[in-house]
């Protein structure tokens, strides 16, 4: 298959940023690695004199927190950037979402808006180019958080005769679930998924489903 200059930059961006977040997840490993040893330390018996004991533990735990935190992020970063290996494949949309979810919920946060997902209990697959449909997947969770603040924004998919996939926040108003559904944006963004074969649905609760 010919990759196109595009492609090609896309694969050496992502080759770049897969390559650096291993080396991230080396440096956090470290940390891991001496953190524990100060833990070890604080449990031997001669410890018991430190008078900041104590605050010690409750850092190192602090620490250890954020250390499986960046760990988690960097995973999902390198697997977005593996993104562009290649042109088509088949993608399990339930593995998707859960990973956009993760690495959209800094955009969500500004907006005091937590994102979750309700996956299928099913794989379900599409053949598509990875990272144009991260990138419609991203462009209609953008385009809901321009419109709400507050409260949860969700992910769930289904199928029926066709993938569907759902975006429902639980403090949507009439208006702006109308404003988002008229909207310029929305409208293309349903377009480009449906080319994918996936149909787009948005409301209140899953109950008002619009498709």
């Amino acid at each position: 298959m010919k990759v196109n200059n595009t492609q090609k930059e896309l694969v050496f961006f992502g080759k770049i940023t897969a390559s650096t977040t291993h080396e991230i997840k080396n440096v956090l490993a470290i940390i891991q690695q001496s953190s524990g040893l100060l833990e070890d330390f604080l449990d031997m018996p001669d410890s018991d004199d430190f008078k900041h004991k104590d605050r010690f533990i409750s850092t190192l735990d602090r620490i250890q927190t954020q250390i499986q935190r960046g760990i988690g992020i960097t995973s999902n970063l390198n697997h977005f950037a593996h993104s562009p290996d290649n042109e088509k494949s088949h993608i399990d949309l339930n593995e998707l979402i859960q990973q956009l979810s993760l690495l959209a919920s800094r955009f969500a946060k500004l907006k005091k808006v937590s994102l979750s997902t309700k996956l299928n209990e099913i794989p379900l697959n599409v053949y598509a180019n990875p990272v144009h449909l991260q990138m419609h997947i991203f462009n209609a969770i953008e385009i809901v958080l321009q419109h709400i603040e507050d409260g949860t924004l969700t992910l769930s998919l289904a199928q029926d005769k066709q993938i569907k996939l759902h975006l429902h926040h639980d403090l949507m108003t009439e208006d702006q679930l109308n404003d988002i559904l008229s909207s310029e944006e929305w409208v293309l963004v349903q377009k480009d998924l449906c080319r994918m074969g996936i149909e787009t649905g948005l409301g209140r609760i899953p109950k008002n489903s619009v498709f």
